[in-house]
This record gives C-alpha cells, sequence and structure tokens, in this order.
C-alpha cells in the first residue's frame, strides 16, 4: 500500500517509505517530529534545547495546537500565517513570516502545506512553498533544511487524475466537473515535492476508521526516529522489516492498512477517478442548485473539493451583494451576527430532521472564514463523501434546506 500511494503522489517507490499511524494527526505529527530531528539534531535523545517554530495557514487542521503542546514546542511557537480568499496560504505573508523568524535566530521545525483543508478544501500552493524554502536556506546559509509536509489526508486522492486526459475525458464527466477536477490538480499534482504527505484512506479513499499513512519521500529519513536494539531486547530477533525501531506506536492492527491496500487493489486509478470524479460532480450538481435560489449562496466556489460552505438568509436580503457586504464592510456586523444565528437555527431544524428519519444530515461550521473586521463567518456544510450520492439526494438537501427556512419564517 505504501509504495502504490507513494507512486501515486509522485514519489520514488523504490525510495520512498511510510507507516500506517493514528489519524490525521499522527501523520503531522511525524512530519514535525523528523522536523524537529532535522532542525535540532538528537532532539530525541538530548530534548529540545533550541527554540523552534511550526507555520501553518490559519485554515490548517487544528491538531496542529496538539502537536506543538505535546512535541514540547509549545503553542505559543506556532506561526499562523494568514490565508487569502481562496482559502490558500499567502506565500508573501509566509515569506515574511519566515524572515521574520530566521531573523530572531529562531528555527524553523516544520512548513505545513495544507492541500485540502477541512472545511473548505483550501489547497496551498505548494509549489511555491518549496521554492521559498530552498531560497530561505540559501538565504540565511542554514545549516539544514526546514522540512515541508503536505497535509493532504483528503486532497491525496486527487493525484489519480494527475495524468487524466481532460480534453478527451473519457470517463464523460460534465464540463463544470472537468473544470473543478482541473482546478484542484493544478497545485494537487505538486505533491511529490515535499518531504512528506499525510494520507488519510478513511476520508477520500473509502475505508474504515482507522486508516492513514505517513509517507516519507526518502525513506532514509526514518532513521532520525531510529532507537537503539538494546532498548528492546526482547524484541527483533528475526527478519528485516522492524518498523518498531522508529514508531511512536509499539501494538497496533492491521486491519487500516489491508483496507487501503484492498481498496487499491479493487478500484485501480480509473475506478478511483470514476468514484472521486461521481462525487466531485454532485458537489457541482449541489452548488447550481443552490445558486439557483434567491435566499442561499455559496461562500467557497474558488474550492473544489466535494465540500461546499453555503448561508441561507431570510427574505428581502440581496444574497448577490450581501456575501461581500459581510466580508468587508464593518457597517454590516449586525447584519452579519443576525444573519449566523439564522444560519444556525436552519441546521438546528435540519440537524433535528434528520434525527427524526426525515432529512439529510448537513453539518456547521461556527467559523469559515473571518471578516476583515474580524467577526466569525458561520456556514452549514455539505460534506459528499459517498461514491454512492446521486441527484435526488443533492435535491433532498436543497429541498430540507428551503423547508427549514420556510418553517423558521412561520408565525409562532
Amino acid at each position: 500500500a505504501t509504495a502504490i500511494a507513494a507512486g501515486l503522489v509522485g514519489y520514488d517507490s523504490a525510495r520512498a517509505g511510510g507507516v500506517f499511524t493514528f489519524g490525521g494527526t499522527g501523520t503531522n505529527l511525524y512530519a514535525v517530529k523528523l522536523g524537529l530531528e532535522k532542525a535540532c539534531p538528537q532532539a530525541m535523545r538530548k530534548g529540545l534545547r533550541e527554540d523552534v517554530v511550526i507555520l501553518s495557514s490559519d485554515v490548517s487542521h487544528y491538531c496542529r495546537y496538539n502537536i506543538a503542546g505535546w512535541l514540547g514546542v509549545g503553542t505559543d511557537n506556532l506561526v499562523t500565517v494568514p490565508s487569502g480568499p481562496d482559502n490558500a496560504i499567502d506565500i508573501a505573508a509566509l515569506a515574511q513570516a519566515c524572515r521574520d523568524v530566521l531573523s530572531q535566530g529562531r528555527k524553523i521545525a516544520c512548513l505545513v502545506a495544507t492541500m485540502g483543508s477541512t472545511d473548505a478544501f483550501g489547497v496551498d500552493d505548494l509549489e511555491d512553498i518549496v521554492a521559498l524554502r530552498d531560497h530561505l536556506v540559501q538565504e540565511f546559509r542554514l545549516p539544514y533544511r526546514p522540512h515541508v509536509h503536505a497535509d493532504a489526508v483528503i486532497g491525496w486522492a486527487w493525484s489519480v487524475f494527475n495524468e487524466y486526459d481532460i480534453e478527451a475525458n473519457p470517463l464523460g464527466f460534465r464540463r463544470r466537473t472537468l473544470r473543478a477536477l482541473a482546478g484542484a490538480s493544478r497545485r494537487l499534482r505538486h505533491l511529490g515535492l515535499a518531504d512528506s504527505v499525510g494520507i488519510d484512506f478513511h476520508k477520500t479513499g473509502f475505508a474504515p476508521y482507522i486508516s492513514s499513512l505517513f509517507l516519507v519521500r526518502d525513506r532514509a529519513d526514518l532513521a532520525l526516529l531510529h532507537r537503539q536494539p538494546e532498548e528492546m531486547p526482547y524484541l527483533y530477533q528475526f527478519g528485516h522489516y522492524k518498523p518498531g525501531m522508529w514508531t511512536l506506536e509499539t501494538s497496533r492492527g492491521g486491519a487500516g492498512v489491508l483496507a487501503a491496500l484492498a481498496n487499491l487493489k479493487l478500484l485501480g486509478r480509473e475506478g478511483w477517478q470514476a468514484a472521486l470524479g461521481h462525487m466531485v460532480e454532485m458537489t457541482q450538481l449541489l452548488r447550481e442548485h443552490l445558486e439557483g435560489h434567491e435566499s442561499t449562496t455559496v461562500l467557497n466556489r474558488d474550492n473544489f473539493g466535494t465540500v461546499t460552505l453555503f448561508r441561507v438568509y431570510p427574505p428581502g436580503v440581496d444574497t448577490f451583494e450581501i456575501k461581500r457586504q459581510e466580508f468587508e464592510d464593518p457597517a454590516f456586523r449586525e447584519q452579519l451576527l443576525r444573519h449566523n444565528d439564522y444560519v444556525r437555527r436552519v441546521h438546528d431544524y435540519v440537524h433535528a430532521e434528520a434525527l427524526a428519519g426525515r432529512g439529510v444530515m448537513l453539518s456547521l461550521t461556527e467559523c469559515y472564514r473571518h471578516t476583515a473586521h474580524g467577526e466569525p463567518i458561520v456556514a452549514l456544510k455539505s460534506f459528499i463523501l459517498s461514491p454512492f450520492v446521486d441527484e435526488e439526494h443533492v435535491e433532498a438537501v436543497v429541498r430540507k434546506v428551503l423547508e427549514a427556512r420556510q418553517h423558521i419564517q412561520a408565525p409562532g
């Protein structure tokens, strides 16, 4: 499974290595730990004795707080870089943050590139991040290379489209779907540039929990985590494959590994293209339906995954203008807060109906993004992760949302 996944993301399968671990958080933890060992040699043995930081965007996964805390970096040493309207990290701001850190004599343990954020499927420009890292090594004459990790636990699956002929379109996707696939793939095709990649097969890999893979481009990096055999005298008396010599985990099951391998072999590249492409197609169809109603507006139309964030408004709101007004104009703060509450009420109704067996399950994010004046934007979230979703299900989502709106507006 490791070799197949390595080949998909653009690594040399013969050179790459990896380990299945306890979830997407585990993949990020391994990445930061490798980065610490590179920036602060022998930290595994001597502990952290230097001032180090982790850099990632403001929409990167919240597990960064756990990792910084548990590895002894400290959450105060997380440098959070703003993202742009497309939910990708601002490269200019990242460059400035890196230079500020290095100019202060601090070290960079890890640059985390978010390759498909959980909320909006924002995809960082990994190519630019790696180029920036390489330039900083030269500019500051660093004796180490800051580790670049691609947190692609969701986005990795788009690698199956790296060689898909968009023009010929052999699987017959709609043109809007093709544009969405191309929009995501233009950055996700560069995963092979990262020093490591995180993959969740239990997300876009259709495997049961837990099936997460931490991949490194060069398996020699894993030696930085190696323990001495004498520390485990009753183990590893035979065989050549001994991951327990360098993994965090000791006891582990094989179900996640086997599930990933089974799906990789069962579906193959074309099967994955068909399943993932269908989910993207249903996502685009949902957005088309939502944009066809005066009361709903899609927030992340420039992100091309299978997640859709949207807001619902009461009668009399101009949904062509309100998104910009709420985001940019402090004069609309009170309206924003009222509409945030309105979205929550829509969610509460839809959720209660779903629990009663009368509808669909949507989730809610309390902060899609902050406005220019610092307020959170609340949004409903549809995350299509089943290849069995069809247009009937999409229409059911829209019907239930509109029903919730009518229920809220009803007297009494």
